[in-house]
């Protein structure tokens, strides 16, 4: 007998969530179906009841979290109203606090590297939520910032925050947080 829509639904999302805590801790590389199902607290056999393969999966689980939820910066994002708010959305961040919290944290900054190795659908389907985003700024600003000072305050955030989650000098770490947040280009409007 089929399970009701809403079940398999519930279950797709559940995977989903699991995917995207196990490639936080783990990376997509180091990581495999087994573990995700595990996360989820389900069997092995029911992911490809879901999906076809792990990439898929990492797309998805992307887009269902930062759009489908609208979770981006713990729903921070999507509540904002003024550009000030959106600014101060990002010195957070970019803070200490946020870098140590890999598992917990923004989930692009420890993906980075597997989406430029992604296929072709994973791929587009980053870009949906990188798209998304950057709408979300646009909207939420009145239009204030650019595209490309969005784009650039996107790519400095998820970068610096890797960057800084990438050195075993905590005050290294902070340095790069800091100089990070003083050149932030959504700053140096209005």
């Amino acid at each position: 007998m089929n399970q009701p829509s809403d079940r398999k639904q519930r279950s797709r999302k559940r995977i989903l969530e699991a995917a995207l805590h196990v490639f936080q801790r783990e990376g997509y590389v180091g990581s495999g179906v087994d573990g995700i199902m595990e996360e989820a607290g389900m069997t092995s056999g029911a992911f490809y009841g879901h999906f076809d393969s792990k990439s898929e999966v990492l797309g998805s689980s992307l887009v269902q979290f930062f759009i489908e939820d609208q979770a981006a910066m713990g729903g921070a994002l999507s509540k904002a109203e003024t550009p000030e708010e959106l600014i101060n959305i990002m010195l957070r961040y970019l803070s200490s606090k946020h870098c140590e919290q890999v598992e917990a944290g923004c989930s692009i900054p420890p993906l980075l590297s597997d989406l430029g190795r992604a296929d072709e659908q994973t791929k587009a389907q980053f870009e949906e939520v990188i798209l998304w985003m950057t709408e979300q700024f646009a909207e939420r600003s009145q239009n204030e910032f650019t595209k490309q000072e969005i784009l650039a305050t996107l790519a400095l955030c998820f970068g610096g925050l890797a960057l800084a989650r990438a050195v075993e000098s905590p005050a290294l770490s902070r340095q790069i947080l800091s100089a990070c947040r003083k050149n932030l280009p959504l700053k140096k409007t209005g």
